[in-house]
């Protein structure tokens, strides 16, 4: 993938405590996760996602954490509780049963996971068949990143009233660990060098309720994410990315100008503007709504005055600030802390 396209690639920060767990159980830096993988630190606008080069930068990281002798996949996965899915993860196991929690999956897994899709096969003797397909290369992570997405899938088992593997795995690449880890782990030894990545859900099993299955959360749960899939992920690629980079600069007390944008999008401002219409916003929108969002978050530091707050957020003086913060948020400053 080029760097531009990374960019455009969301997923839930979450990802990020698992590589934090990966490392705090090899005894390293867990303080220095975040910062290495260029993410924005917790709490600040902006930091409930990451992109493409922040998932990459932390895989990096577990891989760097990872002990010899085992398939990587696994111990991550060891680290992987599908909470870790945000939303959709807590949508799965407030599902009734096994059969309801796959379908949360099959239907949102898109909002978490843009680097794969799953289709649904017409059902088989067996169970329901899956295809998981592989939407953008990856590289050098495609093969561990096949094995994380199906492999998660597994932890649905800890919730499961069942003691039988609620999956049977397929990977298209081929084995390059033991089989021996992935058969303790999955319950079942999955198939390397396969025509596809897939995965089956045996009939028998669809049925099985779940122990934290709750109707009510579920429903508030999946309201949610049709929201959000209806907006269309929330946000559209170029959205996101400049989001990103007005975030950089806030974080660094610069403003960005409208042409230091685009050329970091490698676009004209006409052309940043065009690119934001269609996806339903303006440029001038989204920096002052960032611009809102990260004075708040610098409000919540009381050694911080209001005219330093005004100043780390572009504004020429306190009084211009107090009044779009006002304008924005219906708060004053003062009245924010």
């Amino acid at each position: 993938m080029t760097p531009s396209e990374l960019s455009r690639l969301r997923f839930p920060v979450q990802y990020l405590e698992i590589t934090e767990a990966v490392v705090r159980a090899g005894h390293g830096r867990v303080a220095d996760v975040r910062a290495a993988c260029g993410a924005a630190p917790a709490g600040e606008p902006g930091s409930d996602w990451i992109d493409g080069h922040q998932l990459q930068a932390s895989l990096d990281i577990s891989l760097a954490h990872c002990l010899p002798g085992e398939a990587p996949a696994l111990q991550i996965l060891r680290h992987f509780p599908l909470t870790a899915h945000g939303t959709l993860g807590m949508l799965a196991i407030t599902s009734g049963n096994v059969g309801e929690a796959l379908e949360a999956a099959l239907q949102y897994h898109a909002l978490v996971m843009p680097l794969f899709e799953m289709r649904r096969q017409p059902d088989a003797k067996d169970g329901v068949r899956v295809h998981v397909r592989p939407t953008v290369d990856f590289a050098p992570h495609n093969e561990l990143i096949a094995e994380l997405v199906i492999g998660a899938l597994r932890n649905v088992a800890l919730y499961a009233a069942t003691d039988q593997p609620v999956l049977h795995a397929e990977f298209a690449h081929p084995a390059r660990w033991p089989l021996q880890g992935y058969t303790d782990f999955l319950g079942v030894t999955p198939r390397f060098d396969a025509p596809v990545h897939a995965f089956t859900v045996p009939h028998a099993l669809l049925a099985t309720p779940l122990i934290t299955g709750n109707r009510a959360t579920r429903a508030t749960l999946q309201g949610q994410l049709q929201r959000e899939a209806s907006s269309g992920a929330s946000l559209g690629p170029v959205t996101h990315q400049l989001r990103h980079h007005i975030l950089a600069g806030l974080r660094r007390g610069h403003m960005l100008t409208s042409e230091h944008l685009a050329h970091e999008l490698a676009m004209s401002v006409r052309t940043l503007s065009r690119r934001l219409q269609d996806e339903g916003t303006t440029l001038m929108r989204v920096m002052e709504q960032l611009r809102m969002e990260h004075a708040e978050h610098l409000l919540g530091d009381a050694t911080l005055s209001v005219r330093e707050v005004a100043r780390r957020t572009g504004f020429a003086d306190a009084s211009s600030f107090i009044r779009a913060f006002k304008r924005a948020t219906g708060r004053t400053p003062a009245e924010n802390r």
